[in-house]
C-alpha cells in the first residue's frame, strides 16, 4: 500500500503542478490588468488557489481509484493502460482550455463558463471567430503544454499498479477494499473542500482587490463545472431574486416624473437609419491627440449632431445589447434574455411602435444572425425586410465572419432606395469583431496590443464616410434621423479592466436633417444608459413607452436622473456624476470611488434594486 498511496501523492502533485503552470501563463498574458501589484500579491494567488485546486484534483483522482480496486480484483494490464490515457486525456483537455480561456479573457476579461460556452451553439461563427495568430497560439501552447506533460507523466508518474499473483489473499482484498474506500473518503472530503457544512463555492480562491488576480486563482475547469451546473438559463436570475433591498421602489427613484422635455426633430415621422456599432467604445471617439485619427469621421458627425458623451453600455455581449438598443430590455449578469425564452417574439422591440405609425421597417447584419438567436428576435418582431450575410450576392467581398462594412453601408444604400417611408432600417456591420480581417491593410500605431481592432475602427470609420457621402444626394436623407449606437464596448487603446466604468461608455449620437439646426453639434454629457435610447425616440416621437418599456428613460426630461446600470463578467455596476460602485455577483465583492460607508451602502442598494426589478421584469416577459 505504500507504494499506491506514493503513487496517488505524486498524482495530486501532477496536476497541481499542471494547475500552477496553465495559472503562470495566465498572469504572464493578463499581467497589463494588474498593474501595481505586488510580487507578493500576484505569487499569494497561488496559495489561495490551493483549496479549489485541491477540490478539482479531487475530481481527477476519484475515478482512477476506482481503476485502481479493478487491477486489484483482476491484475488486467489493460486497466493501468485506461488510467494513462485518462489522465493524459485530461491533461490534454485542462490545457485546451486553459489556453482557450487566456484567449477569451483578451476579448471579455471572463472565464470560460456558461456565459461563453452557450455560444458555442452557434458553432460555424465560433469556429470563424478566431484569427490565424489566435489559431497557431493555441496549438502551439495546448500542444506544447501537453508534450510537457506527458514528458513529466511518464517519467514520474505512470507505474504499474498490479500486485503480483502471490499477495492476492482473502485478506489482501478485504485490507485493500478498506484502504480504498478510506482513501475515497479522503478524496471525497478534498473535492467537497472539506468538513463544512457547505461545500467549496465558487470564490473560494478570492482573495485581491484586482478580479484579473481572482480569476487566476479560480482555476478553468472548476470554474467551467461550475457553471454549467449552475446554468439552467432563467436560474441564472434567481441571486438577484432573492435580493430584498431596502427602501423606495426602484422605479420610484430611477424613473422621472413626468415632465417637460425639447423637442428636437423637425417632423413628427422622421425616416430613422440605426446603426448598430460592432464593439465600438467611446474611447475611439476621442478627439485629441493621435486618437483623434481613428475615427475622424464620426468625430466630424458629432460636430454636426447630437451627442451623448456619458452613455453606458447595459452588458457586454451583442445578444445583450441588441435587445437593449432596440428594446430597452435590461441587462443582468451572466443573463441573455435572447436565450432563456422561446418566445422571443413576444419580447419588447420599438419597431412594435413604430408600426403603429406605418414604418416601414427593415434590419441588415453583415454576420449570421443565428448568433446569440438574435435571428429569432428580428424574425419574429415582424420586420419587414431581414437580411445578413447569406442574403448577399456570392460576388460580394467576404471576410471570415461575413461582409465588410464599406460592401455592407453600400447595400444598404440600395435597400433605403427602395425602402417606403417613413422607414426605420437598422444597419449591423461586422467588421470591428474578432478575427478583425479587414479587405484593407490600415497601419494607425494606435492601441499596442489592440491594434488589429483600432485599424478596423478606422475601416469601419472610412466606410460610414462613403455611405453618407452617396447618402447626403439621396432624396429621402432630407428627412431622415441618423441613429448611432455600440451594442457594447470593447477593450481599445486605452487598457482598463473589466470593472471600469469607463471601459462600458460606447458612442451614442443622434444626425442628420431630421435633427433641428439648434441640436446640431450639441454634446449632452449627463450620464444616459443605452436603454434610455428607446425611450428618446419614442418621447421625440410622441409614443408612451413606460409601461412596455420600464427600463427605459427620456434622457431630455429635465429632472431625469443621471444614473446608469452596466453589466459585465461576473458583476454589476452603478454610475453616478460623483461615483461609481461594482459589486461582484460571486464573492460579494464591492470595489467604489468613495469612503462614505453610508454612500456605498446607498449605492450598493441600488445595483440590488436594479438587479432585482430587472430579473422579475425578464422573468414575467
Amino acid at each position: 500500500m505504500k507504494r499506491l498511496a506514493l503513487y496517488l501523492m505524486r498524482l495530486v502533485v501532477y496536476f497541481l503542478a499542471l494547475f500552477a503552470f496553465h495559472r503562470a501563463i495566465f498572469l504572464i498574458d493578463g499581467r497589463k490588468y494588474f498593474d501595481g501589484a505586488t510580487t507578493r500579491e500576484v505569487l499569494y494567488g497561488f496559495v489561495s488557489a490551493f483549496k479549489l485546486d485541491m477540490s478539482t484534483v479531487g475530481y481527477f483522482v476519484l475515478p482512477t481509484l476506482l481503476l485502481i480496486l479493478f487491477t486489484v480484483f483482476s491484475n488486467n494490464a489493460i486497466f493501468n493502460t485506461i488510467i494513462r490515457y485518462l489522465h493524459l486525456f485530461i491533461t490534454l483537455i485542462y490545457s485546451g482550455l486553459s489556453v482557450s480561456e487566456i484567449l477569451l479573457y483578451r476579448e471579455w476579461q471572463a472565464k470560460i463558463g456558461y456565459d461563453s460556452l452557450r455560444h458555442f451553439a452557434n458553432v460555424s461563427e465560433v469556429i470563424k471567430t478566431p484569427s490565424i495568430s489566435m489559431a497557431l497560439f493555441f496549438v502551439t501552447l495546448t500542444g506544447a503544454s501537453f508534450l510537457l506533460f506527458r514528458w513529466i507523466y511518464k517519467k514520474w508518474i505512470a507505474e504499474d499498479l498490479r500486485f503480483a499473483e502471490r499477495k492476492r489473499s482473502w485478506k489482501f482484498f478485504l485490507a485493500t477494499v478498506g484502504i480504498y474506500l478510506a482513501l475515497s473518503g479522503l478524496f471525497f472530503v478534498i473535492l467537497r473542500g472539506g468538513i463544512n457544512r457547505f461545500p467549496i463555492g465558487l470564490s473560494a480562491g478570492y482573495y485581491s482587490n484586482k478580479s484579473v488576480l481572482n480569476d487566476a486563482a479560480t482555476n478553468v475547469f472548476w470554474n467551467s463545472v461550475y457553471s454549467m451546473l449552475n446554468s439552467s438559463e432563467f436560474d441564472l436570475l434567481q441571486p438577484f431574486l432573492d435580493y430584498k433591498p431596502k427602501g423606495a421602489d426602484f422605479f420610484t427613484t430611477y424613473r422621472p416624473e413626468k415632465d417637460s422635455f425639447p423637442s428636437i426633430l423637425t417632423t413628427r415621422h422622421p425616416n430613422i437609419v440605426f446603426f448598430i456599432l460592432e464593439s465600438w467604445s467611446a474611447d475611439v471617439c476621442l478627439t485629441q491627440g493621435s486618437d483623434s485619427l481613428i475615427a475622424p469621421f464620426f468625430n466630424e458627425l458629432i460636430r454636426q449632431g447630437l451627442y451623448f458623451s456619458n452613455c453606458y453600455a447595459s452588458g457586454h455581449v451583442s445578444d445583450q445589447g441588441v435587445p437593449a438598443s432596440l428594446g430597452a430590455l435590461p441587462v443582468v449578469p451572466s443573463f441573455s434574455i435572447l436565450m432563456g425564452k422561446q418566445q422571443v417574439g413576444e419580447l419588447p422591440c420599438i419597431t412594435d411602435e413604430l408600426k403603429k405609425d406605418k414604418y416601414f421597417t427593415g434590419f441588415l447584419y453583415g454576420g449570421q444572425l443565428d448568433y446569440g438567436n438574435i435571428r429569432g428576435y428580428i424574425y419574429k418582431k415582424g420586420i419587414d425586410e431581414v437580411a445578413d450575410v447569406q442574403h448577399f450576392p456570392a460576388n460580394t467581398p467576404r471576410t471570415a465572419l461575413g461582409i465588410p462594412d464599406l460592401p455592407l453601408y453600400l447595400d444598404l444604400l440600395k435597400r433605403l432606395d427602395r425602402a417606403s417611408q417613413p422607414f426605420f432600417y437598422c444597419g449591423y456591420n461586422i467588421s470591428t469583431h474578432s478575427p478583425y480581417d479587414v479587405p484593407v491593410n490600415y497601419k494607425l500605431n494606435i492601441g499596442g496590443v489592440n491594434a488589429p481592432f483600432i485599424n478596423t475602427i478606422h475601416y469601419g470609420d472610412s466606410s460610414l464616410s462613403v455611405f453618407f457621402k452617396e447618402a447626403r444626394n439621396k432624396p429621402w436623407f432630407k428627412n431622415t434621423l441618423f441613429v448611432f449606437v455600440a451594442d457594447h464596448s470593447h477593450e481599445s487603446q486605452i487598457i482598463r479592466v473589466k470593472e471600469d466604468k469607463d471601459r462600458y461608455k460606447i458612442p451614442m449620437l443622434l444626425y442628420g436633417p431630421a435633427l433641428k439646426p439648434e441640436y446640431s453639434g450639441q454634446i449632452i454629457d449627463r450620464i444616459v444608459s443605452q436603454l434610455d435610447l428607446t425611450g428618446l425616440l419614442l418621447s421625440q416621437l410622441g409614443h408612451e413607452f413606460q409601461s412596455r418599456y420600464p427600463f427605459t428613460r427620456n434622457p431630455l426630461q429635465y429632472n431625469s436622473r443621471p444614473i446608469a446600470f452596466y453589466n459585465y463578467p461576473g458583476g454589476s455596476g452603478i454610475v453616478t456624476p460623483q461615483h461609481f460602485l461594482t459589486k461582484n455577483i460571486h464573492d460579494k465583492d464591492i470595489r467604489n470611488s468613495m469612503q462614505q460607508d453610508t454612500l456605498q451602502v446607498r449605492l450598493n442598494n441600488e445595483i440590488e434594486k436594479y438587479l432585482n426589478k430587472a430579473s422579475l421584469y425578464l422573468k414575467g416577459l
